[in-house]
């Protein structure tokens, strides 16, 4: 059978936990004839729960006996069953890798006597290349980067040079331009949103800045150049936490910003030396649900609060009288809702558009993949033609300079700030520079921030190097870890830009824009699934996409003209579209399916009793709220990154406490 490319929506850009194998088998169940993990005879429903839609449908207007899974099949196929990453049982070797490379037994002493975390479920590859497994923890605290280092050194060449191998071209292109407009739209949303959140401090143009550079920084020499850098959840999340706290504080937020990044960055640099990468295999499914859940309810929380804003803002009548600006009429207020309302039904049009009966299955699928850059285009154009004629003068637009030049005004100039920040602050009185105590304050942001970056950065690291992907290239965790410490951080500080991250959905269709796949039948012959037939393992697409991410920098003088209720829009959309895939929300809404007979065929409604996926997913779910509460309230806010570092030892101790064993095994795995 001829390979088929699958390459994701590019709405679904945001971090969100998306899974395309459990998204693919999702739509498999719903849509192949003979669906596996669905009982004997329940009729096919196009509306169950939310799935990601990654495939067109296989079969439709069908009615579909379904039959019960085999162990193989169960095993083999189950979503969400397949290994996460590279962690594989401790094996003995030496600290001298040349005799490993040359096929020698290596030496014992040099490995920790423990075996690699997470290696029953965490399996992964089998390393290839004679060097000890990525994830594999060793006694010499700096062995781990090394091995790494070797490790990339042998690829270092072809991963250039497999971008321009004549099967891969042609895919190599089409993925340079599919994921450059999937990562333009969220970097737009996020930059508007930061420039609301901190004051105009930081805005559209240091969120482009920072993509770019930590993009190209990253194609050059990260161990995993399958990811795509960009603005997270998590950093935003951050980024409110530090300006509450200048603003309890009242220390000026640029000079704390820096700080705290430099205090990241040496954070980073000595976990990364102290090999904690390795300690990421302890972060479960039950830990990766909540911290993807709290990522897509800060994101949905932040457009309605910027939509709240708009409503409490005083009239222009009112404005007159007290001389203040920043007002608007009831009807620019209307029509701000309206376009929300239109950008995220639009988008979501775009996106359903892939399994839909319309046009022919190519145009369908470019459709869907442009849908959000389409939509803001077209809603730009549309609003610039109608409000003359409504006569709505306050609508409010993204605020980009017209020159590559900072967001922020310097308080004394009252100019444009210079791109390098003053670390002791803006001001000309000495009395009121930064003061030195606040410098070593900093250290409690910056491990919260560090501990965000770190669950941000290999969490994501591990979902694209699940062992199902079938790359024949081993990451490297510690060298990825060390050159976000040695470099981005430090550049994101001294430049006053936004941190990024590897970006979960992003870097996942990423991959599934590279890789082939073929339809087979399963195992037991009851219906079909996906099989990777090969990946354009290489790093000149990450490289190209975030260079055209800083060619966007000089769009500034157009992009002034979107109209920020379209962000807005966009931002609502990536943040509820990024719930999908991830199984707390779909056990939530199996939960308030009260007829039992109606509930999906997932292979944790079968095997789990009600009452405790019930009691599960609640804590999960009560969890997730306490945290993005926390993240809000600018009192407490600074404690939010410790509270989500404290969810690892509390699914290892506590949960198995009020579970029993079966439940969380099949429920966690």
């Amino acid at each position: 059978m001829p390979a088929e490319r699958i390459a994701p929506a590019a709405g679904a850009d945001m971090p969100g936990d998306v899974d395309p194998a459990a998204a693919t088998l999702a739509e498999l169940q719903r849509n192949a004839p003979n669906g596996v993990h669905a009982r004997i005879g329940a009729p096919v429903r196009n509306n169950q729960l939310f799935s990601s839609q990654v495939l067109g449908p296989i079969s439709t207007r069908e009615t579909i006996q379904r039959t019960a899974p085999t162990q193989m099949s169960r095993r083999e196929f189950s979503i969400r069953g397949m290994p996460l990453d590279h962690a594989t049982p401790a094996t003995p070797h030496g600290d001298d890798f040349a005799d490993a490379e040359k096929g020698a037994q290596p030496v014992a002493e040099d490995v920790a006597d423990v075996p690699a975390v997470g290696t029953e479920d965490l399996g992964g590859a089998v390393p290839s290349d004679g060097l000890p497994a990525p994830l594999q923890y060793h006694k010499r605290f700096y062995t781990g980067l090394i091995v790494d280092i070797r490790r990339k050194a042998r690829y270092y060449r072809t991963d250039w040079t497999d971008a321009f191998l004549s099967e891969n071209l042609s895919i190599v292109i089409s993925t340079i331009l599919f994921i450059f407009f999937a990562c333009l739209a969220p970097a737009l949303a996020f930059g508007a949103i930061y420039d609301s959140a901190t004051g105009g401090q930081i805005g559209i143009m240091e969120t482009l800045l920072a993509t770019g550079i930590s993009g190209i920084i990253n194609a050059v020499l990260s161990g995993q150049a399958m990811t795509i850098q960009g603005p997270t959840g998590p950093e935003l999340a951050y980024i409110q936490m530090l300006v509450a706290l200048c603003t309890t504080l009242k220390i000026e937020f640029m000079p704390a910003k820096f700080w705290a990044g430099l205090w990241t960055s040496l954070m980073t640099i000595a976990y990364t030396l102290l090999q904690w990468c390795c300690l990421i295999n302890k972060v479960t499914r039950f830990t990766e649900e909540i911290f993807s859940a709290m990522i897509s309810l800060i994101e949905i929380v932040a457009a309605g609060t910027n939509i709240v804003r708009v409503f409490i803002r005083p009239d222009p009548a009112i404005c007159a009288a007290n001389q203040t600006s920043g007002c608007m009429s009831m009807q620019g207020k209307l029509y701000t809702l309206l376009i929300v309302i239109l950008t995220y039904s639009f988008a979501v049009k775009f996106r359903q558009l892939r399994s839909s009966d319309w046009l022919n299955s190519g145009l369908r699928k470019q459709l869907a993949n442009y849908g959000v850059s389409i939509v803001i285009i077209a809603l730009t154009i549309v609003s610039s033609l109608i409000t003359p004629v409504l006569g709505i003068t306050d609508i409010v637009y993204l605020n980009v300079p017209d020159v590559i030049q900072p967001t922020m005004v310097d308080p004394v100039t009252k100019a444009r700030r210079g791109w390098l920040v003053k670390p002791f602050g803006y001001s000309n009185d000495p009395s009121k520079q930064f003061p030195t105590w606040a410098i070593f304050l900093m250290i409690l942001p910056a491990i919260g921030g560090c501990l965000l970056g770190y669950l941000d950065q290999n969490l994501t690291e591990v979902l694209v190097n699940r062992k199902d992907r079938m790359f024949k290239k081993l990451p490297a965790y510690h060298l990825s870890n060390m050159v976000v410490g040695c470099l981005l951080y430090p550049i994101c500080a001294l430049l006053g830009l936004p941190a990024c991250h590897p970006a979960t959905v992003r870097s996942l269709a990423h991959v599934m824009a590279l890789t082939s796949t073929e339809v087979v039948p399963l195992p037991d012959g009851k219906g079909a699934t996906v099989r990777i037939v090969g990946v354009a393992e290489q790093r000149v697409t990450h490289l190209v996409i975030h260079i055209l991410i800083l060619v966007a920098l000089a769009a500034g003088p157009v992009l002034k003209y979107v109209p920020q209720p379209i962000i807005i829009g966009i931002f609502l959309y990536l943040g509820i579209s990024s719930i999908q895939g991830n199984q707390m929300f779909d056990r939530a809404f199996v939960l308030l399916t009260f007829e039992r007979d109606r509930w999906p065929g997932y292979y944790y409604v079968q095997d789990v009793e009600r009452r405790e996926m019930t009691r599960f997913t609640i804590m999960q779910v009560v969890i997730t709220c306490v945290l993005v509460a926390i993240s809000r309230v600018s009192q407490i806010a600074i404690a939010f990154p410790f509270l989500m570092a404290t969810m690892i030892p509390f699914r290892l101790y506590v949960v198995p406490r009020y579970f029993t064993a079966d439940a969380v095994r099949i429920l966690d795995k």
